[in-house]
């Protein structure tokens, strides 16, 4: 299942860049919020961090930004996400939704951060950055329940009446 959303989160990136450059989207939010809920039992604390890196790195492929910008930041999101994730569900396509714009508010709150620590030439005002942050923060939880929770929702279907041969035996 992490391989099918990180694909389509990597998808909406290059739909982001290519086609519809001006939708303010975090693309991989949905993602790391699906990374930091997939293990409950809390077993696991340095996969999501990895993951989320990751996510980053395929970012900054696309972005203008400086390098490590979108890693340290989806990092971080990552660690402070594992620690708010306890009421959220995965199975729940309100959850992921609701988890993914705390993910994206998060997210773009370092974003801005870095990107102001980083390249001093840009100024921000208070109003374009509260815009920026609620707005995509929103977006992104709507962005999260269709391409995400939709078909995950259909594949986990899908899977409950057709079950493989490993399951049958």
């Amino acid at each position: 299942m992490l391989t099918f959303s990180f694909s389509l989160a990597t998808i909406a990136l290059f739909l982001q860049s290519v086609c519809f450059s001006g939708v303010p989207i975090n693309p991989y939010a949905p993602w790391i919020a699906l990374v930091c809920l997939n293990d409950p039992l809390q077993k696991d604390f340095w996969r999501p961090l990895w993951l989320s890196a990751a996510s980053g790195f395929a970012v900054d492929l696309l972005s203008d930004h400086p390098l490590g910008l979108y890693p340290i930041a989806y990092t971080v999101t990552a660690t402070l996400l594992l620690r708010l994730r306890k009421p959220f569900s995965k199975k729940h396509p309100l959850h992921l939704g609701l988890f993914s714009s705390l993910a994206s508010l998060i997210a773009s709150t370092f974003q801005i951060f870095f990107l102001f620590l980083f390249d001093r030439g840009i100024h921000f005002s208070l109003s374009e950055v509260l815009l920026q942050l609620a707005g995509t923060s929103i977006f992104d939880g709507i962005y999260a329940i269709v391409w995400f929770a939709g078909p995950l929702y259909a594949i986990a279907q899908v899977r409950q009446f057709y079950p493989t041969r490993q399951s049958l035996n």
